[in-house]
């Protein structure tokens, strides 16, 4: 039987007396599902994404995310909490004074790896994401779609058992964006968890997976499609 890899109980998030980003959010994600955050600009999907990564502290509420109690996070659990994660955004982040390859070993170096295991991993993945051929390129010779890649190169290099992606299609045509999404199924596949927030309600529809739609902070609806 699936066990819940995160579990938010009543959680709110607020900024200041009267910027309430979240208000009362539960909801239970299996471990190895994929799901979809929707809802409009500013309806609290980046949010929740943050209080998961711990950018940001969970103001009422309890979550708890692969073992680990949010609230409960300190500088020696901070660290080894996130390496369980990997996150991705809608801007890249990439390091343009850097190569292709290095800005994906990078996270491995960081969690200490050897230079020549981590350029090793890197190059598979960079297989894995479709891109292998563009190891020695730098950022600003990419394609947005390829940048793309890098980035989630970038946050899966490390075995996360969750994936987070922020938007990742945002800059993206319609083509483009269901080719990351079919790479974001195929990771899915393995085993990672993957929680993707968007407003591409085509994208939502034709993947037909679980959606939490949120709408003013507030978790709205939380539709499973009969597959």
């Amino acid at each position: 039987m699936s066990k819940n890899i995160i579990e938010f109980k009543r959680v709110s998030k607020s900024y200041g007396k009267h910027n309430k980003a979240l208000s009362d959010v539960s909801f239970d994600i299996e471990q190895g599902e994929m799901l979809f955050l929707t809802g409009h600009s500013g309806a609290g999907k980046t949010s929740i994404l943050k209080l998961i990564m711990c950018m940001e502290s969970i103001s009422y509420g309890q979550a708890k995310v692969n073992g680990f109690a949010l609230r409960e996070l300190n500088n020696q659990s901070l660290p080894k909490y996130r390496q369980t994660l990997g996150m991705i955004f809608q801007d890249h982040q990439l390091l343009e004074n850097r190569t292709i390859i290095d800005n994906i070993a990078l996270s491995l170096w960081l969690r200490g790896y050897s230079k020549p295991d981590s350029l090793k991993q890197a190059r598979v993945t960079l297989s894995q994401v479709g891109i292998a051929d563009k190891a020695n390129f730098y950022p600003n010779e990419l394609s947005s779609g390829q940048q793309q890649r890098v980035g989630i190169a970038r946050a899966i290099i490390a075995q996360p058992d969750i994936l987070l992606a922020d938007e990742p299609t945002g800059n993206l045509d319609p083509d483009l964006s269901l080719e990351l999404m079919e790479l974001f199924m195929e990771i899915n596949k393995k085993g990672t968890t993957v929680i993707i927030a968007t407003h591409d309600l085509f994208l939502i529809k034709r993947l037909r997976k679980r959606v939490l739609v949120m709408d003013s902070g507030q978790l709205i609806d939380d539709y499973r499609p009969d597959l």
